[in-house]
């Protein structure tokens, strides 16, 4: 008989592994069982896993059977190791940073493959790494976000948005020094060439060596700290792009920096613990820090030091770090930037006076360094497996007294819902449809780079494209049932926005509202479906074991 979870004394019954053989490289799956068990009990009142993953004086009281069973995540280090572990790993060499990384990195997200990690580059040390497709599947992403891996679609979705709800700030530890301070490039020694940076796309217009990084900033008026995932392009040894888009917190920033003829400090890492990149992308409010955030995530207080040209807390076990300013010029100083291959599945197009740029001052960087690459891909490709911020627009919409959300998903999406966003409501009272979808389309997660916003039935599987048309296509009473909002606000990565009406001073777009729900005041006559249940199905299925 197995042991029970150590955890939970055997609630959850997922079995424990005792002893793990340090040669075993074939039967992965039982020692990851006991990870797992102890990932899902990570917020359980006496569970002590978040002590164990970052604290060396805690680690050296664990047991030798947690000490053999543990595997370290809090940085990118210790989840490659994890996805070796797990069997979700592929080491590359020699492969060309020109187009050939990004080639096989759009190739196995398109398979829902492996993890790749390169290395070996021609005319760069042995060591210098990039590593990308991390975050492509709900297995790979769990361990992450403390979440049951096995779970998919919906069903993970959900999870994640209770474990929103049920977040409780870690503040971030305060340490001096770091893996990351291994290294250092001071002033005149800047040179971001020294980095093997790949083209991820055919047409992008320069080296991105920020696709899955983390942008640290410092609101100048609030003193708040924030982090967002921005891309971020190589201009010269010492200077880089970064393509902030309007409305979001780093850019508001800068907005108000600018204002008071300051220049804005600014650190960026292009590698960090993947609870740091995952909240990164969230669609998080403005009084939560990532940092915290990411240390509710991973059990465990980010370890940060402050930056010596910046004094912002830089994560002190990142690969990557670079620290520097934006100074406050005007748009038509700005550089040229992109194109880049965008999320929505196109090229923007090569832009001037919408990018600041950063002047850096300083690089750290550990021995061996990975840059984490996450590049935008078309879809359903994606560098993540789920539309993450619909959980998000889900705790919104309840809180905003919407009843019965039964779920949010969205298509096309990079960390925001994306813009073709479903939800799924049990109808309670006349109007109730169209209130979901008022919500949906205003409230923060939803509103940036919406474009359609679908309402539908509970029946209705939100994560199946063609059951989400079927709905649309039979349900949507097109004169009742159809609304336009204009003036909202747009990505820069809209592909279909007229060249006359891109600004650098913000985007605008129009959204459609579609309540493809049946119509509450004549549901009880509306035709019945043409199918059997779901469990129905099941049952007469597993009977006769066709």
């Amino acid at each position: 008989m197995a042991d029970l979870c150590r955890w939970c004394k055997g609630d959850c019954a997922v079995p424990m592994k005792v002893k793990r053989r340090k040669d075993d490289l074939i039967d992965r799956k039982r020692p990851m069982e006991n990870f797992f068990s102890q990932l899902l009990h990570r917020d359980q009142p006496n569970s002590n896993l978040g002590a164990h993953l970052t604290s060396s004086d805690r680690h050296n009281s664990m047991t030798a059977v947690e000490e053999d069973t543990m595997t370290d995540v809090t940085d990118m280090r210790g989840y490659v190791e994890l996805l070796e572990e797990m069997g979700e790993l592929r080491r590359l060499e020699g492969v060309d940073l020109d187009l050939e990384v990004g080639a096989l990195t759009e190739r196995a997200a398109e398979k829902e493959g492996a993890a790749l990690l390169f290395s070996n580059f021609k005319e760069f040390p042995a060591g210098f790494r990039v590593i990308s497709n991390v975050f492509r599947t709900c297995r790979r992403t769990g361990p992450a976000m403390g979440i049951d891996p096995e779970l998919k679609g919906v069903d993970y979705l959900n999870a994640w948005r209770k474990k929103l709800a049920a977040y409780k700030p870690v503040p971030a530890q305060q340490v001096e020094g770091g893996p990351v301070f291994e290294n250092q490039m001071v002033d005149d020694q800047v040179d971001l060439y020294k980095f093997p940076v790949p083209k991820w796309h055919d047409l992008d217009g320069g080296p991105y060596i920020g696709t899955g990084c983390g942008v640290i900033t410092k609101d100048p008026e609030t003193g708040k700290i924030n982090i967002g995932t921005y891309r971020v392009m190589i201009q010269n040894k010492n200077t880089l792009s970064v393509k902030m888009n309007m409305g979001k917190h780093g850019p508001l920033a800068f907005e108000r920096a600018r204002h008071a003829g300051k220049p804005l400090p600014i650190a960026i890492t292009f590698c960090q613990g993947p609870a740091i990149f995952l909240a990164a992308q969230m669609p998080l409010p403005p009084d939560v820090n990532e940092f915290e955030f990411a240390g509710y995530l991973q059990g465990a207080p980010v370890p940060v030091a402050r930056g010596a040209a910046t004094g912002l807390p830089i994560p002190a076990n990142a690969e990557i770090v670079v620290e520097g300013e934006l100074p406050p010029m005007k748009d038509q100083d700005m550089p040229k930037e992109g194109p880049f291959g965008e999320w929505p599945g196109y090229f923007t197009e090569e832009n001037v006076g919408e990018t600041p740029i950063m002047n850096v001052k300083r690089i750290y960087y550990r021995n061996d360094p990975i840059i984490l690459g996450a590049p935008p891909l078309k879809p359903p490709a994606s560098y993540l497996p789920i539309p993450l911020g619909a959980a998000t627009l889900w705790e919104q919409l309840e809180k905003a007294g919407v009843p019965e959300v039964k779920g949010v998903w969205g298509f096309v999406y990079g960390g925001q819902p994306g813009p073709f966003t479903i939800v799924s409501i049990k109808q309670r009272y006349a109007g109730h449809s169209k209130q979901a979808l008022l919500v949906a389309a205003g409230a923060r997660a939803g509103a940036y780079g919406g474009k359609f916003v679908v309402v539908v039935d509970d029946d209705i599987d939100i994560a199946n494209p063609a059951d989400v048309i079927w709905a649309i296509a039979t349900r949507c009473h097109v004169r009742e049932g159809l609304d336009v909002v204009k003036g909202v606000w747009a990505s820069v990565c809209e592909p279909a926005l007229p060249p006359e009406e891109r600004s650098p001073r913000g985007y605008t777009s129009d959204r459609v509202l579609i309540d493809a729900c049946r119509p509450f005041k004549w549901m009880d006559q509306f035709p019945p479906v043409n199918a059997f249940t779901s469990e129905f199905k099941d049952r007469i299925e597993s009977k006769f074991k066709i």
